[in-house]
């Protein structure tokens, strides 16, 4: 039986459970205000997503290597204030394996259910280096294996490098990211392989707009027996100037249809034609057999509960 000392009233489901129970999933991510600000500001978007048939909200690590503490207590808020399922983005680029396991402890007596375990990208100005494996995790199957291990009761010995120690069992159900589009998908599938076999259990894609990407992309998971559920991750646009800020800072891929639509385009013509391309992408998702989808809002919650109407 894991340690949990949280006294939640609200019993959380693990992200497989989720999925387990329902034939198609919505939910939605949102990132901690940047240092300094307000803690008013989350709090808002959450009691706002709280409202809508969400299945589970995501709170990142930050945004883009940005000044944002707040994922451990905004984890805690989500399932304890909100009464809504939580998955917790978990970077660990900055943490060596000490680092991680305290960390994770700290999750651990909050009650988190679900960690999205991710390496984490350089930050802005930051040039990258070899991380050491004699103290940290240098790929997310590291990070996802340190997890699992601490599922199974097995903990970092107080000397480097020195055999695991016995403890208590957590129980984290892990997911991991993936990237439909990714240049190299020889490389990309091998590295699912990977977190799959460490122990992740499901995954959220990058941010994607075409439907035929998520379908070929499953596809070659299942042709290398990599059959954990994939949860297509989806940014509900409204405007020219989200699709130029999916493209420049996501990398995302966006139909050339859905930018020739809103070229000289209003405002509110350009927020109808976005709703309408992003309700049949979720369509064409479900169809394609998607376990659910998942919406980056950038905080921008009342588009999630535009689009989850019109669903």
């Amino acid at each position: 039986m894991p340690l949990q000392l949280s006294s939640l009233v609200f019993k959380q489901k693990s992200i497989t459970e989720i999925l387990d129970s329902k034939k198609f999933t919505f939910s939605a991510e949102v990132f901690p205000p940047r240092n300094g600000k307000p803690a008013d500001i989350i709090l808002g978007k959450l009691d706002a997503l709280s409202k809508m048939p969400i299945d589970f909200i995501s709170v990142t690590k930050g945004a883009m290597g940005s000044m944002r503490g707040g994922t451990v207590p905004i984890g805690y808020m989500i399932p304890d204030r909100y009464k809504m399922n939580a998955l917790v983005h978990f970077r660990c680029r900055d943490m060596n394996r000490r680092e991680v396991e305290n960390l994770l402890v700290d999750h651990m007596y909050f009650g988190t259910k679900n960690i999205l375990a991710v390496l984490g990208d350089p930050l802005p100005g930051e040039i990258p280096k070899e991380l050491d494996p004699a103290t940290h995790n240098r790929y997310a199957s590291d990070l996802v294996r340190q997890i699992a291990d601490m599922n199974s009761g097995r903990y970092l010995s107080m000397e480097l490098g020195g055999q695991s120690r016995e403890g208590v069992r957590t129980d984290f159900c892990v997911g991991v990211a993936c990237y439909p589009e990714a240049e190299d998908m020889d490389k990309e599938i091998m590295v699912m392989g990977e977190k799959v076999k460490a122990g992740a259990r499901f995954a959220v894609t990058q941010m994607i707009f075409n439907a035929d990407s998520y379908s070929a992309y499953v596809k070659e998971l299942g042709n290398n027996k990599i059959n954990i559920p994939i949860i297509p991750g989806i940014r509900p646009v409204a405007t020219m100037a989200h699709v130029v800020a999916a493209e420049k800072n996501f990398g995302a891929r966006v139909p050339d249809s859905l930018k020739k639509a809103l070229q000289d385009c209003g405002e509110k013509e350009a927020n109808k034609i976005c709703q309408q391309s992003t309700v049949q992408l979720i369509k064409e998702l479900r169809k394609a057999g998607a376990p659910g989808v998942h919406m980056f809002t950038l905080n921008d919650v009342k588009i999630i509960e535009d689009i989850v109407d019109k669903i």
